[in-house]
């Protein structure tokens, strides 16, 4: 999904090259498994596995990795690429205008707006809010957008099993496929998740492995009208308790009746399996986890829970760097977060929105100093290598800090999602009301998270960076 964005980017903001001798740039997306209409299902046949249609799941299938949300940040990247591409999303998903905490013993905890009163566009700007839909339907709008701007045959169904840095200088990263095939490139981006196979190109086998979290989820979809409480406020809900952490939304409009769900729970280790698991034996760990819940809605949905697979929660440690020698990692591959930050989908938009407008900078600045014969190693192409080093170096300096100090708020909030004590758990409960109530002390403990957020702009970054740099070589 964020290579999508990433080539959208690249292609309505990077120049061509000047030299008539040179092509336009080509840009190719690869996915490693093409798109598929139907989910294993519980039974197996003689060859293995039967599938039934996705639109034929009445009750519940998996959605941990598969239910999102895109925050006010996210959104607006997505309508400086296109407003039908922003207006695509916003149709088939749910704007959440609240999220809504509440504790299991059914205490409202507090109740936050998503809206960002204009983003860093306020007073003037458009207020957006956090759009709640399933994986799926994000990518298949993006998906969609490309297609029909770019063309069909951008993405290209082929594996990737490893990627090989700029020897020397002179020398092109190369991309290996699974049927041996190579191609080189100028600039690999490695948006493969948090099992990247570029990231381990880039820092070699064993070196910046993901890190398990502790704690491991499940989740899917119920179809029947949505609660009041999502309805009626237009939100999404979240529920702390004693054994874990249980949240619902609308994964589509109001009128489509899908509720995804997910429960998230301490898990001392790696699960050693985690897929074709005992949909009953899933569903007593629910009921023991949340089964006491004044909230009706999180009974009913364990009710009607038939769920087979557990999903471990994975972050990425800090990286020395995001990318060099044509090389670069943007979204889960270099900073895979917890889901608590609700900001995975938004930060990943925020990267490829970067990235290319930094390399639109730097690649006009080269071929401007190509015209006039400021050559870097006597050449165009020195010049086109020195701007994609400094992409990445400046890349790295605009983005590093801003997704540690998310990652950091995530911590702190992911401290209220482990089992707990009764005295602990009412502890927390008072914490977070007492948040809530007093705004000065949450924004004195947590920062103003809405505007430190949304009020975030690429542009203006970029704008910065660019001039700092230029006050530095003056």
């Amino acid at each position: 999904m964020k290579i999508i964005i990433q080539l959208t980017y690249l292609r309505k903001l990077v120049p061509d090259s000047p030299s008539s001798s040179s092509s336009p740039h080509t840009i190719h997306i690869y996915e490693s498994h093409r798109p598929r209409d139907t989910i294993a299902s519980a039974s197996h046949d003689a060859a293995g596995q039967t599938a039934i249609s996705i639109a034929a799941l009445s009750t519940s299938t998996q959605t941990v990795g598969g239910g999102l949300g895109v925050s006010p940040n996210g959104m607006r990247i997505l309508n400086d690429i296109s407003p039908f591409l922003h207006a695509a999303v916003t149709a088939q998903g749910f704007p959440c205008e609240k999220f809504i905490f509440m504790g299991e013993n059914g205490w409202t905890l507090g109740v936050s707006t998503t809206g960002d009163k204009g983003g860093y566009e306020a007073p003037s700007g458009r207020e957006e809010f956090c759009v709640s839909s399933l994986r799926a339907g994000l990518w298949a709008c993006l998906k969609n957008h490309v297609d029909e701007t770019y063309g069909t045959d951008v993405v290209r169904y082929e594996k990737v099993v490893n990627v090989v840095q700029q020897a020397a200088s002179g020398k092109k990263a190369v991309v290996v496929f699974k049927d041996g095939r190579e191609e080189e490139a100028d600039l690999v981006v490695g948006a493969d998740g948090v099992k990247s196979v570029v990231r381990r190109g880039l820092f070699g086998d064993g070196n910046f492995e993901p890190v398990y979290t502790g704690a491991s989820g499940i989740g899917g979809v119920i179809h029947g009208p949505l609660p009041a409480r999502v309805a009626d406020n237009k939100a999404m809900v979240f529920t702390f308790g004693r054994k874990g952490f249980f949240g619902y939304a609308s994964s589509a409009p109001a009128s489509a009746n899908s509720l995804m769900w997910w429960s998230t729970f301490d898990t001392e280790s790696v699960p050693s399996k985690t897929t074709n698991l005992d949909a009953a034996e899933i569903k007593v760990g629910l009921l023991e986890r949340h089964g006491a819940s004044a909230d009706p809605v999180i009974r009913n949905i364990i009710s009607q829970a038939e769920v087979q697979s557990i999903y471990p929660t994975w972050v990425m440690p800090d990286l020395p760097h995001w990318g060099e020698k044509g090389i670069v990692l943007i979204g889960d591959a270099a900073h895979a977060l917890s889901p608590t930050t609700g900001q995975g989908a938004s930060q990943a938009l925020e990267d490829a929105q970067i990235c290319a407008l930094l390399l639109a900078e730097t690649l006009k600045k080269a071929y401007s100093d190509s015209g006039t014969g400021a050559q870097e190693n006597g050449s165009l192409e020195g010049n086109e290598k020195a701007a994609l080093a400094l992409t990445l170096k400046l890349f790295y300096e605009i983005r590093h800090g801003r997704v540690a100090a998310i990652r950091e708020r995530g911590k702190k909030i992911d401290r209220g999602k482990k089992n707990m004590s009764v005295v602990e758990e009412y502890v927390v409960y008072c914490f977070l009301k007492l948040m809530m109530l007093f705004t000065p002390i949450a924004k004195f403990v947590l920062g103003d998270v809405n505007a430190e957020l949304y009020g975030w702009s690429a542009k203006a970054e970029v704008k910065k960076a660019l001039a700092s740099l230029g006050d530095s070589q003056a």
